[in-house]
């Protein structure tokens, strides 16, 4: 900048002292003389008028482009100019900035666009909503192009504008019925949420296909099934073939046996017969599950079949040394199959029981409240919990940690509950283990 101010003001002192000497002259009556300086000063004039236009025009082209963020401007040239050399800097560092900018964007895009949910962004103007984004997903699943005004989506989608309507905009989760090119209509995971960016408010819309969630659920809890089932049939049959191949060998080889022959035949017979019987028992308990009775309801009091279902396992946990504390915060009936529920319960405590074994101090809560419209029940306790690679099995059929275990208490538990129109939960809370069971109020 001084370099500019210093030829500003030497052309301004020249253009000065010419002026003077055009004074001089003019008293001096040489006109043609005094003509002559006075058309050079005009040149002057003209020759620091255009040199203060070129640089100011410069830096108003760099601003320019700064404030529209057009970045596409070339400006490697080095310049002489401090101010100049100065601006050029923050617009390298600014246009370097747009295209990190540009990149995460890039790739924020490829991700939402590569989500299995249906996204939509709204964003509000003048008390007007307005569609900001949508994603691949949500475009191919409604079969619609990337719109951008809210009038085309109330005319591709009303059941679901008419129902972020009635929600008034505000954060929601919920299930919701859409239909889909006048077919019949498909279920969805609604989930809604507002947020605030640069005084500039967003709506966004999370959509997932029941069906898909409960397909993929499915699916997986049947894979995990079948290893289990495969692991438990191949731990059965492996040592029942090679032990029926060696009695097989022994029996065809030997004419007469001799009594280590006849302990081997016997200790073979015993470990086929155990094995079988495993076996039988797991099928035994695979009916169990796949056969369970449907409930034979009536109105009951819960805290009657709570009450049945402690006093049943109260002789363990004496003789162990537990302490069970019942909170019962209300009286209430259900329809249930009593006996059904009192297994599940039953099971509920046993596995606690278990899971407070290594306890100093051995503890076990039971609670009944109500909630939300909903009445819940709570068997807590204050063993070392389940880990987390694994709290996503504990209700696959036949899953278990115990040697002793079975694997068939909770899913059966689950199953029965279910059919009471309830859920089975597991959550881990103030270093408390708590698996609940909750119903709707009648």
């Amino acid at each position: 900048m001084k370099s500019f101010h210093i030829k500003t003001f030497i052309r301004f002192v020249f253009i000065v002292l010419l002026g003077i000497v055009a004074i001089q002259l003019f008293a001096k009556e040489l006109f043609y003389s005094f003509f002559l300086v006075c058309l050079f000063i005009v040149a002057l004039f003209a020759e620091l008028f255009f040199y203060q236009k070129k640089h100011y025009t410069t830096i108003d082209r760099i601003v320019l482009a700064m404030i529209y963020d057009d970045y596409s401007l070339k400006t490697n040239k080095e310049q002489s100019n401090e101010t100049l050399a100065n601006l050029q800097r923050l617009y390298h560092k600014l246009q370097e900035q747009q295209q990190q900018n540009d990149v995460r964007e890039l790739v924020y895009l490829n991700i939402l666009n590569n989500i299995e949910t249906g996204i939509i962004i709204l964003e509000k103007k003048e008390e007007q909503w307005n569609i900001f984004f949508i994603n691949d997903y949500f475009s191919n699943l409604f079969d619609i192009p990337k719109i951008k005004s809210w009038k085309n989506l109330e005319r591709l989608l009303p059941s679901l504008t008419s129902h972020l309507s009635l929600l008034n905009f505000k954060e929601s989760k919920e299930s919701i019925d859409i239909q889909i090119d006048r077919e019949e209509k498909q279920t969805f995971i609604l989930q809604t949420s507002n947020t605030t960016s640069q005084e500039q408010e967003y709506f966004i819309v999370l959509l997932d296909s029941i069906q898909k969630v409960l397909d993929k659920k499915e699916r997986d809890t049947w894979e995990n099934l079948m290893k289990i089932i495969s692991h438990e049939i191949m731990n059965s049959l492996t040592p029942i073939h090679s032990l029926a191949h060696n009695t097989q060998q022994i029996l065809e080889e030997e004419e007469h046996l001799s009594e280590e022959d006849l302990d081997d035949i016997k200790l073979s017979i015993s470990t086929i017969v155990n094995r079988t019987d495993h076996l039988q028992q797991f099928i035994d308990n695979y009916r169990k599950l796949t056969m369970l009775s449907s409930p034979k309801k009536q109105v009951v009091s819960v805290n009657q079949v709570l009450k049945t279902s402690i006093e049943t396992v109260t002789p363990l946990f004496k003789k162990q040394g537990i302490d069970i504390n019942i909170n019962l915060e209300l009286s209430t009936q259900l329809e249930w199959d009593a006996k059904q529920m009192e297994q599940v319960f039953i099971n509920l405590l046993t596995n606690a029981m278990h899971a407070v074994n290594k306890q100093e101090q051995k503890e076990i809560v039971i609670h009944l409240f109500e909630k939300n419209n909903r009445i819940w029940i709570e068997v807590q306790d204050n063993g070392a919990g389940i880990l987390p690679e694994i709290k996503d099995k504990i209700f696959i059929p036949f899953y278990t940690t115990r040697e002793e275990g079975a694997g068939i208490g909770l899913p059966l538990s689950k199953n029965i509950v279910e059919m009471h129109n309830g859920y089975l939960t597991y959550t881990r809370r103030d270093d408390k283990t708590i698996f609940s069971v909750n119903f709707p109020m009648y």
